[in-house]
């Protein structure tokens, strides 16, 4: 070594703070995988989600080659042993673990490293009877298979919620054939190959970002079978059946399960309608089997806030309950505006005259004798109704459409001209009272020029006093 070099490697040795551990170099493939992490944000993604930010941080510290540490060497100890050779099936045994192995890393090799452990947590969960699982953990399950593409398309959000408290998970050894005749799965798992051909309805859906593989093997997050009712056909060819390449992991979900689901929904519905309908004091009286019709009729509806959900001058489309929110009624007026130069102009103005609660509703008599809205309605914040049509309230029979007249009243059905005129003039006095307040109360704070936030009022108390130029010493 010549003495240069000895100089630059003490040097070096020297800038080295002792106590801190130095990296050598970058593991670029570590940084490509962080680089590529799904949620990230990006010109097309303006928030990073809290997943993918976990994740970077997890992951940011293996970017970074770190330094061998060379241990002393330990002195090898000679002991006698009768080693046993292994039999040829052990040696078998050994090589068929391997491939397995190989296998289920080939199968997660194209899924993402948040998303395998997600599958993960999943299959630790499913492991678990339904009755065992805690709350969490059902909300783990709900959370992570609605990232699957094949689930979401069979279940309604609703559906998935109600499901994931009872979803089961089963394992299939290699060469096993699972029939989805009656029921729904989906592959965590393993591989498998379909034997009767994919219809449209049961298609298939992949993501590019998951995995590339042949569409004649299904791997995990694939889903097969059906749970429609007109699958009991005695033909084979509609059938869909699997036969397992080797060990898998499947969830499944019955047609038993998935039914009583589906009627528990609409029971629950059907009782949140009915319910909605007693409440809005017009139907507090109604008879049970009139209140059904109504219920069968409605469907859920939203609308985000400053909605003009009916127009003045206009027959409403539909009834409405309100489920959650409010909204305003408004009137117009016509007024006359005052311009320079002693000029008038004719001014439309609109007028809060009033509110729609919850449990409150509207429209019907609007529609049964087709009379337009006397008022404008317009949602003041995020409303949740219960809307029946115009076409099928108008497809009552006879004696409902009477008592929608008895009981139901328009809304400012018996408003005049000069009880909105007197509205509007008080509203115009109690504002321009408080402008007068507002206008007494600054000019008495701001006498003889003391103002809030300048002068006196002005002081950071963060700041110590300092005494300006030098301190004269003290008898």
């Amino acid at each position: 070594m010549s003495i240069r070099a000895a100089a630059l490697s003490d040097r070096s040795r020297a800038a080295l703070t002792p106590g801190i551990q130095y990296f050598l170099g970058i593991e670029y493939n570590n940084l490509e995988k962080l680089c590529n992490i799904c949620g990230l944000q990006s010109r097309y993604n303006p928030h990073t989600t809290p997943e993918a930010h976990r994740e970077f941080l997890q992951t940011y510290q293996s970017i970074f080659i770190q330094p061998t540490t060379v241990l002393p060497m330990i002195p090898e100890l000679i002991v006698n042993r009768h080693y046993k050779k292994s039999s040829i099936a052990e040696s078998v045994s050994d090589g068929h673990g391997h491939m397995k192995k190989l296998l289920d890393r080939k199968a997660m090799e194209y899924i993402p490293v948040h998303f395998q452990k997600k599958i993960k947590i999943l299959i630790k969960i499913l492991k678990k009877l339904p009755f065992h699982r805690s709350h969490s953990e059902r909300l783990n399950t709900y959370k992570i298979l609605r990232l699957f593409p094949a689930v979401n398309s069979q279940f309604t959000d609703e559906e998935l919620k109600q499901l994931s408290d009872q979803i089961m998970m089963e394992s299939w050894v290699k060469g096993s054939t699972v029939y989805g005749d009656l029921a729904f799965y989906m592959i965590l798992k393993g591989y498998a190959r379909p034997h009767t051909m994919v219809g449209d309805k049961h298609k298939v859906e992949y993501h590019d970002f998951w995995y590339e593989k042949s569409p004649e093997l299904l791997t995990c997050g694939d889903g097969f079978g059906t749970l429609s009712t007109n699958s009991h056909q005695k033909s084979n060819n509609n059938i869909l059946s699997v036969t397992t390449e080797e060990r898998c992991e499947i969830i499944k979900i019955s047609r038993g399960q998935y039914e009583h689901v589906k009627m528990d929904l609409m029971l629950r519905d059907q009782s949140v309608k009915e319910e909605l309908i007693q409440a809005c004091p017009f139907y507090q009286q109604w008879p049970k089997l009139s209140v059904n019709k109504l219920v069968e009729l409605i469907k859920w509806k939203n609308f985000p806030e400053n909605h003009v959900i009916v127009k003045e001058g206009e027959i409403s489309s539909f009834a409405g309950y309100i489920k959650s929110g409010y909204c305003y009624i408004f009137k117009d007026i016509e007024i006359l505006k005052k311009l320079s130069l002693g000029k008038m102009q004719s001014v439309v103005k609109h007028i809060i005259m009033g509110k729609l609660q919850e449990k409150e509703s509207f429209g019907e008599i609007s529609i049964i004798l087709k009379k337009p809205f006397t008022c404008s309605i317009i949602s003041a914040t995020k409303v949740e109704l219960g809307v029946i049509s115009a076409a099928d309230l108008q497809g009552l029979d006879s004696v409902n459409k009477i008592l929608l007249q008895q009981t139901a009243q328009p809304i400012l059905g018996n408003l005049t001209q000069e009880e909105v005129n007197n509205r509007y003039i008080s509203l115009e006095k109690k504002k321009e009272w408080q402008q007068f307040k507002q206008t007494v109360i600054n000019q008495t704070i701001s006498y003889k020029g003391i103002r809030p936030g300048f002068g006196k009022w002005k002081h950071d108390w963060n700041k110590k006093d300092r005494p300006k130029g030098k301190a004269t010493q003290s008898f």
